[in-house]
């Protein structure tokens, strides 16, 4: 395994002059902060707490299977119907949000650890990260900031007002959320950064938007050596949604999260099509290469809350302060060694700190509303492909040891 150099000890080595930062050709368009990438760098962060929250509170709903969820019947006794209603409702991975909603402790956790993410960069300067290390940074800071910001509107059950936004209040994305190397970022800024940067259209892919309708939420969190790899998972589950791309006679009905990525899509249908057959199967490419049209018009701002945006408190029997506990030994991240009072890289963190994690009770006795979602997706999981091995990395040094 590549040993893992924690970020002091780090910046005391790159202040002693051991290796050079590259600068990348052109980044002109980013803060000056922001700029550069050193091949070869030894620092890789660490992600274990978020990892372990991610992996407790999101639901993988699995692969879509492209039917349209039917029009919900009203409740029994009236006429109104409750919950999401669009015919994408079943897809996409959900998070529970009352796990943080309902517990103030669970926030500040959160808020923690962002402000350990904001604060790197003092420690060691982003152009001394490989890219890799640097787009796996931003994506985590991006997400856990978008789903601190949305616990704090909680309950909510429609984003379009937050997306939007008003004359009064400017779009949750427009707010300096972030500061990061003494600048103030929003989530459209980490956006401007990472296409910039990168000029990747997979990149898009990582930047969780909270709603339905928008690439989903993976239950880790994204390293230097996973984030290719996950966005490209990411990418395929959008595209082969309902949510993300759908035929529909001669035209591709796609994502309105599109129209906000133009910039990936110069030449905006043939790169499109371009985009979607790479990451389909070889039976759509001939619907997708003879489309006379693509329209961005299908959107779904309802939360991608397992909730449906309604507070839990009340509606099962029991918490268990002690499920996050269990979860981390069970783990198979490398949970399964940590001790007590071991420090996971990011944040002070310990077994202690997170046996007060109190979990929402998503576990039991789900409202009637989000049945119907549970039950899709154990559909869709079941319907999955065998596993697929990926080979482990081996370092110089386990080389070495090997040989010897």
């Amino acid at each position: 395994m590549l040993k893992v150099i924690r970020t002091r000890l780090t910046a005391i080595l790159l202040m002693s002059g051991l290796f050079a930062a590259v600068t990348a050709a052109d980044e002109k368009n980013i803060p000056e902060p922001f700029r550069g990438e050193t091949k070869g760098s030894p620092i890789e962060i660490r992600y274990d707490d978020w990892n372990a929250i991610l992996d407790m509170t999101v639901i993988d709903a699995g692969t879509s299977d492209r039917s349209a969820a039917s029009a919900p019947r009203p409740e029994i006794g009236t006429r109104s119907v409750r919950g999401n209603t669009s015919s994408t409702r079943n897809e996409g991975n959900r998070i529970a949000f009352p796990a943080f909603a309902d517990y103030e402790e669970n926030l500040k956790i959160l808020e923690t650890i962002k402000t350990e993410l904001e604060a790197l960069p003092d420690q060691a300067p982003l152009r001394l990260w490989t890219k890799n290390e640097q787009l796996a940074y931003w994506l985590n800071l991006y997400n856990i900031s978008i789903i601190i910001q949305l616990t704090k509107e909680y309950p909510v059950k429609s984003l379009r007002d937050l997306h939007e936004g008003s004359r009064k209040e400017p779009s949750l994305w427009d707010q300096k959320l972030m500061k990061v190397a003494n600048i103030d970022l929003s989530l459209n800024d980490v956006h401007n950064i990472l296409v910039e940067k990168w000029d990747s259209t997979i990149v898009m892919y990582g930047l969780f938007q909270g709603y339905v309708g928008g690439p989903s939420i993976q239950d880790q969190a994204y390293t230097g050596r996973t984030v290719h790899k996950l966005l490209i998972e990411n990418a395929k589950e959008f595209v082969n949604s309902n949510r993300g791309m759908r035929p529909k006679g001669s035209t591709l009905h796609i994502s309105e999260y599109y129209k906000e990525n133009k910039k990936l899509f110069p030449d905006w249908e043939e790169d499109l099509k371009k985009h979607f057959i790479s990451l389909t199967e070889f039976s759509w490419h001939d619907r997708i290469r003879g489309a006379k049209r693509i329209k961005a018009t299908t959107d779904d701002y309802y939360i991608a809350d397992l909730y449906a945006g309604s507070s839990s408190k009340g509606t099962a029997s029991a918490s268990n302060p002690a499920a996050l506990t269990t979860a981390l030994v069970s783990s198979n991240d490398g949970a399964a060694q940590i001790l007590p009072g071991v420090n996971f890289g990011i944040g002070d963190w310990n077994l202690d700190t997170y046996a007060n994690y109190q979990l929402a009770p998503i576990e039991s006795r789900f409202p009637e509303y989000v049945t119907e979602y549970i039950q899709k997706m154990r559909k869709n999981k079941s319907l999955r492909p065998g596993n697929v091995d990926v080979e482990e990395v081996e370092s110089e040094d386990d080389k070495k040891d090997r040989n010897n």
